[in-house]
């Protein structure tokens, strides 16, 4: 999820990890179970640093901030 910015330019990104995601079809979308001020306050990185070697770096921290059991354990 990604907020911030203007025009794409400084915009940060916070990983969501999908398991605690939960489709609703009266939504057309999915449903983040946080408040924005837990999103506010969750790990977030540029596009660069999102995506830099693995991503494994941002995914590990999206998934211990939201303590969410991580699917490759």
């Amino acid at each position: 999820m990604g907020f911030g910015g203007f025009l794409g330019m400084g915009e940060k990104y916070h990983p969501i990890p999908w398991a605690s995601l939960d489709y609703e079809k009266s939504e057309d979308g999915y449903i983040v179970p946080y408040s924005k001020e837990e999103l506010e306050a969750a790990p977030n990185d540029s596009i660069h640093e999102l995506t830099e070697g693995d991503g494994m770096k941002a995914r590990d921290e999206a998934y211990k901030y939201y303590k969410v059991e991580p699917y490759w354990v």
